[in-house]
């Protein structure tokens, strides 16, 4: 099964017609003439407004702090340009490999479950992997908002982990039900790494919101884990070494 198209290739293709570049209305205005894309907004007056939010988290002069993926678009006076395949190629390599971050919000929580009470998760990458886990069994996936660029990880840290990066093929294969999950294109890791930090960050906000009111220590985490696998109907000997 192919995946769905998304609002950046409808946007694409909107801008292919236009010759390569154009206002967000006419960008807009393509996408609904050739049915390229469903927003789905409640309001349909929404719908631009949410269009050109996606395109700045593409666009690699944008000001936002929640970009993802490769960059496909650059803003212009007046709109937006189709940004050439070696321009996508130049600017992905001028930034180097992509690295796994976390949201901000987040800090103080991954302190906490870092400390010696905890005893655990010795570097982030093992914290990463099981907040990961816990967001993909709770469905919650969270967009990682502002983040500290110099905490991102490398991913050649995670190299110590034997189902690393497994893991995130099988996240993103099962999130887009498409096989293209698996290319080796940059494009198709980017969209790996970024499904993977938005399960992390959601299983952090389910432990983060789960802890408010609690002490953070192993017995905790334990509880926290043997409650949910409660719920699951399965009783497990618990491992939590990663």
């Amino acid at each position: 099964m192919s995946r769905q198209p998304t609002i950046w290739d409808a946007a694409v293709k909107a801008l292919e017609s236009l010759g390569g570049s154009g206002s967000l209305t006419e960008i807009f205005s393509k996408i609904i003439e050739n049915d390229l894309y469903e927003f789905g907004t409640a309001n349909p007056a929404d719908a631009p407004h949410v269009l050109d939010t996606e395109i700045k988290r593409k666009c690699r002069n944008s000001n936002r702090n929640d970009h993802t993926g490769s960059p496909l678009f650059e803003q212009i006076k007046g709109g937006y340009r189709l940004l050439s395949e070696s321009e996508i190629q130049k600017t992905v390599k001028a930034s180097g490999s992509k690295r796994v971050h976390r949201a901000k919000d987040k800090e103080d929580l991954i302190g906490a479950l870092m400390s010696d009470k905890v005893g655990i998760f010795k570097e982030i990458w093992r914290l990463l992997l099981f907040a990961a886990q816990i967001g993909v069994r709770e469905r919650k996936r969270i967009p990682l908002g502002a983040i500290d660029s110099g905490k991102g990880i490398d991913q050649s840290t995670f190299g110590n982990c034997p189902s690393w990066p497994g893991v995130c093929y099988l996240m993103t294969l099962v999130e887009e039900n498409s096989s293209d999950a698996l290319s080796g294109s940059a494009d198709a890791e980017d969209r790996r790494i970024v499904v993977f930090q938005e399960y992390a960050n959601g299983g952090l906000a389910i432990l983060q919101e789960h802890f408010q009111d609690r002490n953070i220590d192993l017995d905790a985490v334990i509880t926290f884990v043997s409650d949910r696998t409660k719920e699951g109907g399965q009783e497990i000997d618990l491992d939590l070494s990663i």
